[in-house]
């Protein structure tokens, strides 16, 4: 059962999901076996949901999320997501398209979005995921007048329904987008920190993306986020070095530089203070772990 939210983010999420419109592209049910690997959103936004086995996902960027049946993915903005098949993955993938009816906030969301247990808590939105015999998919090959819009019409609810599931579900103030709710003016800054983690950031720097004194800002944004500046800023570099770790064969020194640190130890003491163990050492378990 999840807690209820702050009433400053009620109300943004509120007039977030009524902007939120998209229009169904295709839909498609297949399986992904154990093993192979297949990129089932590209260069589109659009969900995936898990009926039955387990799987991980992926984005350009991230690292491998593990997600078990009744789970729902969501990618609310263009890109590409990988599925990797684990114990029978059952899925339903849904491309979307965005309509000039979608708010622009809404990139404060991350790439991906994992909507737990979304089956057992919504099962009438993942009895309409299991319908979705829309567009190219129409049993028979019959595709009969208004389903565009019908069908265009169920994915949006399920999406948005998704989103609200996945903020709830968020620990209160970790989230950079629980925290643009409450302050879009810290909003700015943490869209460009994201946007450009390696480069050299002040907190004057920061306090002039939000338009704010540095005292002011230095003191609202630990009070939003929960973190101090230069803390979040570590933490968002960690985060790029992760990706860069996993999926490239780049060394450490070099995931330092790429994500803005001017040396290696650096990286790896603020490495370690957020994972636990050293850079070389996550990514040997990383590594082993999504070892066939």
């Amino acid at each position: 059962m999840t807690a209820p939210l702050p009433d400053a983010i009620d109300s943004r999420l509120d007039r977030m999901l009524a902007g939120m419109e998209w229009e169904l592209q295709r839909s498609r049910r297949s399986r992904v076996t154990d093993g192979a690997t297949a990129t089932v959103l590209r260069d589109a936004a659009g969900f995936v949901f898990l009926h039955d086995g387990s799987a991980s996902v992926r984005t350009t960027t991230g690292c491998w999320t593990t997600v078990a049946a009744g789970d729902l993915v969501l990618v609310p903005q263009p890109g590409d997501l990988t599925v990797r098949g684990e114990d029978g993955a059952d899925l339903t993938a849904v491309v979307l398209a965005a309509t000039p009816a979608r708010p622009r906030d809404d990139g404060t969301l991350p790439p991906a979005l994992v909507a737990r247990a979304f089956g057992p808590a919504e099962p009438g939105m993942a009895t309409l995921v299991r319908g979705m015999e829309c567009g190219w998919n129409t049993v028979g090959g019959r595709v009969r007048s208004g389903d565009t819009v019908i069908c265009s019409r169920i994915a949006t609810t399920i999406a948005v329904t998704a989103v609200r599931m996945w903020v709830e579900q968020q620990p209160a103030g970790t989230d950079r987008w629980l925290a643009s709710a409450l302050d879009p003016r810290i909003a700015r800054t943490l869209h460009a920190i994201h946007t450009d983690p390696a480069r050299p950031w002040t907190v004057a720097d920061m306090a002039r993306e939000a338009t704010m004194s540095r005292a002011v800002f230095a003191a609202r944004f630990a009070e939003v986020v929960g973190r101090t500046p230069a803390d979040y800023l570590a933490a968002t570099r960690v985060d790029a070095g992760r990706a860069l770790l996993a999926d490239g064969s780049a060394t450490v020194a070099e995931v330092a530089h790429r994500v803005g640190y001017r040396s290696e130890l650096g990286f790896a003491r603020a490495f370690r203070r957020e994972s636990g163990m050293s850079p070389s050492r996550w990514r040997s378990s990383v590594r082993s772990s999504s070892a066939p």
